[in-house]
């Protein structure tokens, strides 16, 4: 693991249990906002992708291809074009974002069992670990998972 994918995973963990409102608007959306200057609030608009993005922000890794409107097929986009995108039913790596169908989070750790964890905003109105199963490309609530995007960590 790279050192930048362990400071993603370091921040996006000490996020867990942040909730919808003045928590994530102050903390995560902040950082969305000031960058694409908008004025997003979580209680009115979806933010796991807005998550992310904010989260390589405040690492300095942020990338051009990422959209103010903070749609994750936009960024799903961003990782197959530029050729850093992994299938689903493909083991990926901590750090890598994992996108699901309207929805995308980090990814903390993988086993070969296939039993893996990831990160993300949005999820019950607040910042929440949930479970994957990489091998059966399918998170623990059943939801299809499309594939991964790899950012370009330093």
């Amino acid at each position: 693991m790279s050192k930048g994918s362990s400071a993603a995973i370091k921040k996006i963990k000490s996020w867990v249990g942040l909730k919808e409102g003045p928590e994530v608007d102050r903390i995560i959306l902040k950082t969305y906002n000031d960058y694409f200057g908008c004025h997003r609030k979580s209680k009115t608009w979806p933010w796991c992708a807005a998550t992310i993005a904010s989260l390589l922000m405040q690492l300095g890794l942020l990338v051009s291809g990422y959209s103010k409107s903070g749609a994750c097929k936009t960024q799903r986009e961003y990782y197959k074009k530029h050729k850093r995108w992994s299938p689903a039913g493909t083991r990926p790596a901590a750090g890598d974002i994992i996108f699901l169908s309207g929805h995308e989070g980090l990814v903390t750790s993988t086993s070969y069992t296939g039993a893996s964890y990831y990160v993300s905003g949005n999820s019950g109105n607040a910042v929440r670990i949930s479970k994957f199963n990489w091998k059966k490309a399918k998170t623990a609530s059943g939801k299809k998972i499309l594939g991964y995007g790899r950012p370009k960590y330093k």
